[in-house]
């Protein structure tokens, strides 16, 4: 019988393992107050047909002479606002729906990609079940000079049922459009959110999960009016 955490094809694992290089796991705080907007703030409504939280995460093996092994995905946002004065994002909250997480590295094994994301939604993870959703709220937002991101955005995740405050880069936009808020790819320790499944099998699931957040937002009076 297949692995429940099957391996990833060649190119994957490759760009998987590239990455998880050049990406620090950033720390967990104790969760902190939500950020509060200013008199004028206008509110902005998450656009759930685009918006997602992107994945990767991965395996070594006892078998140091085994390359890693690795899956990626997406999970998508349910709802969310933001609010921002005189072009600034100032706060806001966010909702992912942990029922729409799969992987996308084995679309064309449909077999395979059920047993894995089934596994993966199971209480040894995500327990999608207990904890259907994870929020994200902000509670600071900072610019930054140089570089390639222009913003420094810190929040609680509460992710299975365990807030915890945590702080990554991203280029913040606010035009006509709306608002774009597209994060570098961090890392978070999965064992700090309660997740402690370890492996079988000779292989080692890494703590490390990447995240990538891509959101787009849309100004909440506009979509009144439609």
């Amino acid at each position: 019988m297949k692995k429940l955490f099957l391996g990833l094809a060649v190119v994957s694992a490759v760009a998987l393992t590239s990455c998880g290089g050049n990406t620090d796991t950033v720390k967990t705080t104790e969760a902190q107050e939500g950020a509060t907007s200013t008199e004028g703030a206008v509110d902005y409504n998450v656009d759930t047909a685009t918006s997602v939280v992107n994945w990767k995460g991965g395996k070594t093996f006892d078998d140091i002479n085994k390359p890693e092994e690795g899956h990626y995905g997406v999970v998508k946002l349910k709802e969310g606002t933001v609010k921002v004065n005189n072009g600034v994002l100032e706060a806001g909250k966010f909702v992912a729906d942990f029922t729409s997480f799969e992987s996308k590295d084995l679309d064309a094994d449909a077999e395979s990609k059920g047993k894995l994301d089934g596994h993966l939604k199971s209480a040894d993870f995500l327990d999608v079940e207990k904890f259907p959703t994870a929020t994200f709220e902000i509670t600071a937002v900072k610019p930054v000079e140089g570089g390639d991101y222009n913003s420094e955005v810190s929040g609680n995740l509460d992710f299975r049922g365990t807030p915890k405050n945590v702080t990554f880069k991203a280029n913040v936009t606010v035009d006509a459009n709306g608002v774009t808020i597209k994060s570098e790819e961090f890392g978070i320790n999965r064992k700090d959110f309660g997740i402690t499944f370890v492996g079988g099998g000779g292989s080692i699931v890494k703590d490390e999960v990447l995240l990538q957040v891509d959101l787009t937002a849309k100004p909440a009076t506009a979509e009144a009016t439609k």
